[in-house]
């Protein structure tokens, strides 16, 4: 999005359809993404980067993996990867260019590339990726179930996929206190770094359209996935998941080992 151009897109406009969704994030993602790193430190209290290395920890062990990271913003979980694993093939995609140029700056590693691509439709081959990660991601995607069905497409059998995303708790009561916090104390954010609350209270509207906990479990389960580790943070404002895609005699890929 060009520097000139103001964001001034409202959120209440572009949350209900796939395709208006689509646009929003675009452009919203590129006015935040000069101060994204700072913001995410902040809104987080600090805790943003820990919770991603947990996110890749708890990944199980592969020898020469390849790798996929959606919305990969400026890199932190790709460069995570990398250290993990060494031998591995990493890309990070995500929908706007002001972020992937951020994370192609701050790459030093050979095996990582970022491309400008819509995780509801990435283009990679079936079943041709061992490792699919997701900080903030899939609340994000324009459609929850195409995502998941396109997660499902590209990762091999016995792969593994983890996800560091806000939480909708099933209490109503408590959707509305997450959400009040999540608009004053990010929409705080976004009024001091853009001069626009709209800019980051929009991760308390984007939870009104995602399925809460339990919505979630089951549409991990009928997209095909099982959920092998979870743990939440901030009381359950947030929450990871490692899911993995079985093979078709059951065995995972913590029980057959590395991958070559």
């Amino acid at each position: 999005m060009p520097a000139s151009r103001k964001f001034n897109l409202k959120i209440k406009d572009y949350l209900h359809t796939p395709e208006r969704k689509r646009e929003y994030n675009e452009q919203h993602f590129s006015e935040a993404a000069s101060r994204y790193d700072f913001a995410a430190r902040a809104m987080s209290l600090g805790r943003d980067a820990a919770w991603k290395r947990q996110l890749v920890a708890a990944l199980p062990e592969f020898q020469a993996p390849v790798c996929v990271d959606l919305a990969c913003g400026t890199g932190d979980i790709a460069f995570l990867l990398a250290k993990k694993y060494p031998a591995s093939q990493i890309i990070g995609i995500d929908l706007t260019e002001p972020m992937l140029e951020l994370a192609r700056q701050r790459c030093n590693s050979a095996n990582i590339e970022f491309v400008c691509q819509d995780m509801g439709a990435t283009g990679f081959p079936d079943e041709s990726v061992d490792v699919v990660t997701g900080g903030y991601a899939v609340r994000n995607a324009a459609d929850l179930h195409q995502a998941f069905m396109e997660i499902n497409r590209i990762l091999k059998p016995g792969g593994s996929v983890a996800l560091l995303d806000f939480s909708k708790p099933p209490s109503l009561w408590f959707q509305r206190l997450q959400f009040l916090v999540l608009k004053y104390w990010c929409g705080l954010w976004g009024l001091l770094l853009h001069g626009n609350p709209e800019v980051h209270a929009y991760i308390s509207a984007s939870l009104k359209t995602f399925p809460d906990r339990v919505e979630l479990r089951q549409l991990i389960s009928e997209t095909g996935f099982v959920v092998s580790h979870s743990r939440q943070f901030y009381f359950g404002t947030l929450e990871l998941l490692v899911l993995r895609k079985p093979t078709e005699d059951g065995v995972t890929a913590e029980r057959r080992g590395p991958s070559s």
